[in-house]
């Protein structure tokens, strides 16, 4: 009875199950050495990243003591020693603030609310946890969303993706005249006002040239899939090319050899069909020459 009570009072022991909380694992974590105890110093390695765990083998803490030239002879150690990585779910409200953060710089001066976010489960360290939102290339409110959450600790990073619904009311062109169909909307047919967002808005440059797809009503906020922009050019038709050098403009009567809309580069051709040139489409059977290609 009291060898046992010696024995007990002399050597350090070590569960067989420990949690821990920092980002290497020493083995002051998985034994009770004092303070003053060298052997508390030596570190195992990698801590496990949150929630989950790795296992130490019996031998590994002992091949390192004995490298250490430190004793073990004190010790009783189980085979092994399941080390657990603390964790915590995410902070939802970090997780709202990011998205809120990251919908207020993709619209500036908007309204935006959010409602119904869906957060998976997601565990995290118990440190300090940087959260980033990203945004998808394309987003439209009348659906829900799926945002990019990306969580960046001391060691870990784990992405997931976040289901919202959101309003955002933003200024935005507005018909302020009817629009019948495939006409051409004109400036004074718009003006900006705050409405809620719906679809891709378009720019007051985008509309340039562009004609309606269907009758369109007053107050319809103005959106790129309502218009198409008509093809200024058909194949085979003549057309005029210019060609400007300085301050001199020269006008010659060609033929088109492809169709395109306002903006587009095509290939034109004499109209002996001997000689050719790529011009951008400028207006209605009217190009500006670029580049002579043969």
């Amino acid at each position: 009875m009291l060898t046992a009570v010696l024995l007990f009072a002399c050597c350090l022991s070590a569960p067989a199950d420990v949690t821990i909380d920092s980002d290497t694992i020493s083995l002051g974590l998985l034994i009770p050495f004092s303070s003053s105890d060298a052997r508390a110093s030596i570190s195992m390695g990698y801590a496990p990243n949150a929630g989950l765990a790795r296992r130490i083998q019996k031998y590994e803490i002992v091949s390192k003591l004995t490298a250490a030239g430190l004793r073990t002879d004190d010790l009783q150690l189980p085979d092994s020693v399941l080390v657990h990585r603390r964790a915590e779910d995410v902070n939802r409200d970090q997780v709202n603030r990011a998205i809120l953060d990251a919908l207020t710089r993709q619209f500036p001066g908007a309204n935006v609310e959010i409602s119904g976010v869906e957060i998976p489960p997601v565990q995290v360290g118990t440190g300090s946890v940087e959260i980033n939102a990203i945004l998808p290339a394309r987003l439209d409110p009348a659906v829900p969303v799926f945002i990019r959450v990306d969580l960046r600790g001391t060691s870990f990073l784990k992405t997931v993706f976040v289901r919202i619904n959101v309003r955002i009311e933003a200024e935005q062109p507005v018909l302020k005249n009817k629009v019948a169909a495939h006409a051409e909307i004109r400036a004074s047919d718009i003006e900006w006002k705050m409405a809620p967002l719906r679809g891709e808005p378009a720019s007051a440059d985008q509309l340039i040239g562009m004609l309606a797809k269907r009758d369109l009503e007053s107050g319809q906020v103005v959106t790129t899939d309502l218009f198409y922009l008509p093809l200024y050019v058909h194949k085979g038709e003549s057309v005029t090319v210019k060609a400007t050098a300085g301050a001199v403009t020269i006008s010659a009567t060609m033929r088109a050899k492809a169709s395109g809309k306002l903006g587009d580069t095509i290939t034109v051709e004499h109209l002996t069909g001997e000689g050719s040139t790529t011009a951008r489409i400028t207006g209605p059977r009217t190009l500006e020459a670029l580049l002579v290609t043969k």
